[in-house]
């Protein structure tokens, strides 16, 4: 009789203790798999948004570089006279430019008068350059990025709508997505003399944009009607350019929410897959643009395999079914000898699990025992400590990503982005308790000789060597940052008076003439600085970077190698 309830007991047991186990190991790997895609939203959705970062920071380069050309004298020079040497000067200077941006399909240099006839222009084709000259030169008043940059007020920047480009002659750039952004040329008064246009080559652009993205995820663009400019299915792309418009809206329904402005950003799953996609997260934000923009906004998407993210939840699962079986063989066997105490261990598998489950950490596990609980219990220890790895490295992967937002991935400075951030704080701070902040706005002389005479890696050491040493000659308080190519700001906290200033900037210009060793030889730079004062210069960073800005030039301007302080414009 007695053996007959030990056996009933221990089957009941051996039930009971599988059972349990099966149920631990289910609910283990239904909390494993929702935090994995959780955590891979996350990462996704930062991932896009450190994309659209780059989108515009990669428009703002485009700016600064029809800055250069619409200030440049040869560009002034050519509208107004239309010598052999402007003409040649600005071939080869538009040719350049074009190298050190495969982006760039076009520039061109168009007249305000003779409706808008191009007097420079240079395209690209294939891996060569076209200058384009005389009787194939063509009228483009009529086109909008003439007529509408033309109104601009100074210094503004027009970027039109992201289309096919339909243009005629247009070599590399023809029947290709396509944005122009243009800048006018003005002259001593302010009057504008032409504009200078950017053919920008759109699906070139944001495939060196995605370099560092991973080889299954995919990317979406679309303007701010919701119209495709950019999916895995070609098909789908440009279809207003067919007469068939493809919207985001319809291909995706939660991404309405964006498009209609109640969000601005989303994450989804889209289980049953669409068209080129399998079943995926995405994530989409919105990514404003300028105010001159006819493109208001653009909307960014990034999709990811659902399969990849649950890869690791799988590996879980498999961990646990071994685990379940393992104890299913045995527990029979052994449930005699285990009737009383394998109820303890299982009630703390099961509450490890819960816990584990809530994020409430780990708990006490039976590790100890020589036995399948004991094994049960190591191997849901193994679990734990996997998935722990996991969102280590996906917190490691987020931080990288913030990373690569906030600072210059060479120099390791801050980059614009967080020099804005800090600026911000700094004048508040300074309004506050009424003080003084200094901005010193560098750029390096010689350093495009530099490049070109010994390659980019002498380039590169020089400017690791040059942030080294900016770093080094200003205190612990003060912000040095990287805008891009060869141009530093200096944030000074309190940077005292007029002299201590200039102080400052002679031991910087110091330090920066020293010498640089490289490959056996010595590279050397020089520097232009411009200075600007809160609240004197400017009261918000873009006006004192403005000021600084236009100091520098100035100072370039009277043979570079010096300092020089921002003069308030009437």
């Amino acid at each position: 009789m007695k053996s007959g309830i030990a056996v009933k007991l221990a089957i009941l047991l051996a039930v009971v203790g599988v059972t349990a186990a099966a149920l631990t190991g289910a609910y283990s790997y239904g909390v494993s798999r929702q935090l994995l895609v959780e955590a891979s939203q996350q990462s996704l959705l930062a991932a896009t948004q450190v994309l659209g970062r780059r989108i515009d920071t990669g428009l703002q380069e485009v700016v600064r570089n029809l800055q250069i050309l619409a200030r440049h004298p040869a560009a002034r020079s050519m509208l107004r006279q239309g010598d052999a040497g402007s003409r040649q000067q600005l071939d080869e200077l538009f040719e350049l430019m074009m190298r050190a941006n495969p982006a760039y399909f076009q520039i061109r240099l168009i007249s305000a008068a003779d409706f808008g006839l191009e007097r420079v222009r240079v395209d690209r084709q294939g891996a060569s350059f076209v200058r384009v000259a005389d009787d194939d030169l063509q009228e483009k008043g009529h086109f909008s990025y003439v007529s509408e940059t033309l109104k601009q007020p100074p210094g503004s920047v027009y970027m039109s709508r992201i289309t096919i480009n339909h243009e005629r002659g247009v070599h590399a750039g023809a029947e290709r997505p396509s944005m122009q952004l243009a800048m006018p040329v003005e002259d001593d008064k302010g009057k504008p003399l032409g504009v200078v246009v950017i053919n920008l080559d759109v699906d070139g652009m944001f495939a060196l944009l995605a370099v560092d993205l991973p080889a299954d995820f995919r990317l979406f663009l679309a303007n701010g009607d919701g119209d495709i400019l950019l999916h895995p299915d070609h098909a789908k792309v440009f279809g207003f350019d067919r007469g068939r418009r493809v919207l985001i809206q319809e291909e995706f329904a939660a991404t309405a929410a964006l498009v209609d402005g109640r969000q601005s950003r989303v994450v989804f799953q889209d289980v049953a897959g669409s068209g080129a996609l399998q079943s995926a997260l995405l994530a989409f934000v919105q990514q404003p643009l300028g105010p001159r923009s006819e493109e208001r906004q653009l909307f960014v998407g990034l999709a990811q395999p659902l399969s990849s993210a649950r890869e690791g939840a799988q590996r879980f699962g498999q961990l646990i079914l071994v685990s379940v079986l393992v104890l299913g063989l045995l527990g029979i066997l052994v449930a005699m000898l285990l009737a009383r105490l394998a109820l303890r261990p299982l009630r703390q598998l099961t509450d490890a699990a819960q816990r584990f489950g809530r994020g409430e950490g780990t708990s006490e596990l039976p590790v100890a025992r020589d036995d399948e609980i004991g094994e049960l219990a190591r191997s849901f220890r193994q679990m734990q400590q996997q998935i722990g790895e996991q969102m280590d490295s996906l917190q490691a992967s987020q931080q990288q990503l913030q990373q690569l937002a906030q600072y210059d991935p060479l120099t390791g400075l801050p980059n614009r982005r967080m020099l804005q951030d800090r600026m911000d704080l700094a004048i508040s701070r300074a309004r506050r308790h009424d003080e003084q902040l200094a901005l010193l706005f560098i750029d390096l002389d010689n350093f495009k000789d530099i490049n070109d005479g010994w390659g980019h890696d002498a380039g590169d050491i020089v400017l690791m060597e040059v942030a080294h040493r900016l770093r080094q000659s200003v205190r612990a308080v003060d912000t040095v940052a990287r805008l891009g190519g060869d141009e530093f700001v200096i944030l000074l906290d309190v940077p005292g008076s007029r002299q201590d200033i200039i102080n400052i900037v002679i031991k910087l210009l110091e330090q920066l003439s020293l010498g640089i060793p490289f490959q056996g030889i010595t590279l050397r730079v020089g520097a232009s600085v411009g200075i600007s004062l809160f609240p004197d210069d400017g009261a918000s960073p873009a006006a004192l970077l403005v000021s600084a800005d236009r100091a520098m030039y100035q100072v370039k301007a009277r043979g570079r190698g010096g300092y020089g302080f921002a003069v308030l414009q009437e």
